[in-house]
């Protein structure tokens, strides 16, 4: 595992050994844990030690194409293409992705396409409007559509949008995809089209950011949309937009 994520979860240990487990720790305890870490990464740098997988490559169009062409005639692949363009639509987060409920996606009243809160995410949560694709294969709307049709999930509103399905009988559960599973699904679908790239699932997000801004969108990430907050490396790159940023961000792109 990389240094960078270590730390990063150090807070979130620390609060749930106290919280949940009960423990009594030093008040200091991730202090020390990061100045151990930190000296560590010293060590790891002086003998050329990496961790980690490094940055997530771009899920781009043209590798979404190829994985449309192997998704099989099934539930699984309703779900999965569902999945892929809504993590992509939404620029998601695994844990976003996996969080979303039924009644989080709704449609748009004025015919334009989706609506899809949010409500749990790294930064803070956010409303963010999915347009009709202009090809009909990759459209995160009409993906979306079939899936809710194929699987019934309408009748559980409260239920997940994305849910697990039964290994034998390829049935819907009522469980939901973690954070993790989510992330095996692009992997997976990657491995299926022999794509020359392994994504991970933080890579449909950096794949709507690139193509965005290769189709000439000047707001192809923003707060209303991906999360980003204000002052973060990402948003000193691009532009902040508050008003239909997602329908700028798809343009000419699905």
């Amino acid at each position: 595992m990389a240094p960078s994520t270590i730390d990063r979860r150090l807070a979130g240990v620390v609060v749930t050994a106290r919280r949940q487990h009960k423990l009594h720790l030093q008040k200091d305890v991730a202090e020390e844990a990061r100045a151990l870490l930190k000296a560590k990464v010293k060590a790891m740098e002086k003998s050329g030690e990496h961790r980690g997988r490094g940055q997530a490559p771009a899920l781009l169009v043209r590798h979404m194409e190829r994985i449309v062409r192997t998704l099989p005639d099934d539930l699984s692949g309703v779900r999965d293409l569902s999945l892929m363009t809504m993590h992509f639509a939404i620029a998601g987060r695994e844990h976003e992705v996996g969080w979303l409920r039924e009644r989080h996606i709704t449609e748009d009243s004025e015919g334009r396409g989706l609506l899809v809160d949010v409500r749990i995410s790294k930064n803070y949560p956010r409303v963010v409007q999915v347009p009709y694709g202009s090809r009909a294969h990759l459209c995160p709307v009409r993906a979306w559509r079939r899936w809710r049709e194929a699987s019934g999930i309408g009748a559980d509103p409260d239920g997940f949008a994305y849910r697990r399905l039964h290994s034998r009988h390829h049935t819907v559960m009522g469980a939901g995809l973690d954070a993790e599973s989510v992330g095996e699904v692009i992997t997976r679908l990657a491995e299926r089209a022999q794509l020359d790239i392994r994504p991970t699932g933080h890579s449909p997000r950096r794949g709507l950011v690139t193509e965005s801004s290769r189709a000439g969108n000047p707001d192809a990430v923003a707060e209303k949309q991906g999360g980003w907050a204000k002052g973060s490396k990402v948003m000193r790159r691009y532009r902040e937009d508050d008003d239909g940023f997602t329908e700028n961000a798809l343009h000419g792109v699905l």
